[in-house]
């Protein structure tokens, strides 16, 4: 039964007693639900319908009371947890970048970073989900643009690697660091096309492609490989969940074409490839900087500082921090950061998947999924065993696009866990297939 003046009069007393303006109108909404639901049942006892709306606006109470009560329950979800071990993980890198190079310390990454964060962990994240696909082709729109302006300033630089710069004075955006926000993105093309059976599936393994080529282009197979592992662990969390309204095997075994076929064409050109670009990833696999690492490692204490000379190692304020940290103060605390690292993505992985919405789901994942993978390859990266190198550890090795970018997407993940049950996923057409 449609609701009527009674009801919409007495739901906007209540929701004037909650402070948090956010949740007013999913308060109201479904108070105003229950309150129809409630009349629906007196309408069938016999009542016509304005006895039944008044009688069930006086079943509810008073309506200054009810929305104290309210108040006290709808309030925000501060997560204490992550927020602290964020905060450690940036003293820590803090500490680190001042002992190697306390001349370069630059504090307007941090502000700007800070304010990212600040952004993401109060924007109203059911925005994203309501615009998910037009925020999927402004990132693809933006970083096509990017692509096409820094043909000038693509050069190889450093231990052979090609790196594609953004030259944006006065800052220098190291374009492989876009692959960080790429997870996101596709995360929100995936929800955009739930509820659409096995097309929403091809439309996802379509979507996947552009990025792909995006990372390739540039080229940074480290990122290529971020991204296509984080966006193959969202797409398939959304088939294995029912998202799409198909049977899991045969949307598991739809979603791991486009990968496969992108991956065996980038290995082929790279096995095939004389171009500066694919050369450059064939220097990785010279294991003389690998070996230089590992004995390095080999000489560190468990506590404390170790032997060996880092002066031949480069870079180590953004590639090599963590070796840093392992040979000034040990493995002990080496162990100790990733440990408390993965841990984290595992609080909030877990944490994640008991959201109610597909959204909040979502996004966490995406956000876990690509923080604990820049950690493992970091660390792997810090203990000489990497072929294709790192792009950052959040929070801890130099860098101010990464830092930035993972600020932004860490405030993100925690609105979900702030706003809790009040993300609201938008409503679309069930397709079955």
């Amino acid at each position: 039964m449609p609701s009527n003046e009674h009801f919409t009069e007495y739901c906007q007393q209540v929701s004037q007693q909650i402070r948090w303006k956010r949740v007013r109108g999913v308060v109201a909404q479904e108070l105003e639900q229950h309150l129809c639901d409630q009349q629906d049942a007196y309408v069938e006892q016999g009542h016509d319908a304005d006895e039944a709306a008044r009688m069930a606006v006086a079943q509810m109470g008073d309506a200054q009371m009810v929305g104290q009560a309210l108040n006290q329950t709808h309030r925000p979800q501060t997560p204490w947890l992550p927020m602290f071990v964020i905060l450690v993980l940036l003293a820590v890198g803090l500490v680190l970048q001042s002992m190697l190079s306390p001349d370069a310390i630059w504090a307007l990454p941090y502000g700007i970073a800070a304010a990212a964060f600040i952004l993401g962990y109060f924007m109203d994240t059911s925005l994203l989900g309501r615009h998910a696909g037009k925020v999927y082709g402004l990132v693809l729109a933006l970083s096509l643009l990017a692509l096409f302006r820094i043909r000038v300033s693509l050069h190889a630089v450093m231990l052979g690697h090609s790196f594609a710069v953004l030259s944006l004075p006065p800052f220098d955006i190291m374009l492989g660091n876009l692959t960080l926000i790429f997870p996101i993105a596709y995360g929100l093309f995936v929800y955009w096309m739930r509820n659409r059976g096995m097309l929403g599936i091809v439309y996802c393994g379509l979507a996947y492609l552009p990025f792909a080529g995006f990372l390739l282009c540039i080229p940074t197979i480290i990122g290529f490989l971020l991204y296509t592992i984080a966006s193959l662990v969202l797409l398939c969390t959304a088939i294995w969940l029912g998202w799409f309204h198909v049977r899991r095997v045969r949307g598991l075994a739809l979603a791991l074409i486009p990968p496969l076929m992108c991956c065996g064409v980038f290995l082929v050109t790279l096995l095939s490839s004389e171009s500066l670009q694919f050369r450059s990833f064939r220097i990785d696999l010279d294991g003389h900087l690998n070996n230089q690492v590992r004995e390095l490692v080999t000489q560190a204490a468990f506590w404390g500082q170790g032997g060996g000379d880092l002066s031949t190692i480069p870079n180590l304020e953004t590639d090599y921090t963590l070796l840093y940290g392992i040979h000034r103060f040990g493995l002990g605390p080496f162990l100790a950061l990733m440990l408390l690292s993965v841990g984290l993505c595992i609080f909030c992985m877990r944490r994640g998947l008991r959201q109610q919405s597909m959204l909040g789901k979502l996004l966490v994942v995406a956000v876990s999924t690509t923080f604990v993978l820049q950690v493992l390859s970091y660390g792997v990266t810090n203990l000489g065993y990497a072929l294709f190198g790192a792009i950052s550890f959040p929070f801890v090795s130099y860098g101010g696009t990464a830092l930035v970018l993972n600020s932004l997407l860490m405030g993100c993940m925690l609105s979900v866990f702030r706003m809790g049950p009040w993300v609201r996923d938008a409503v679309t057409a069930v397709q079955k297939v």
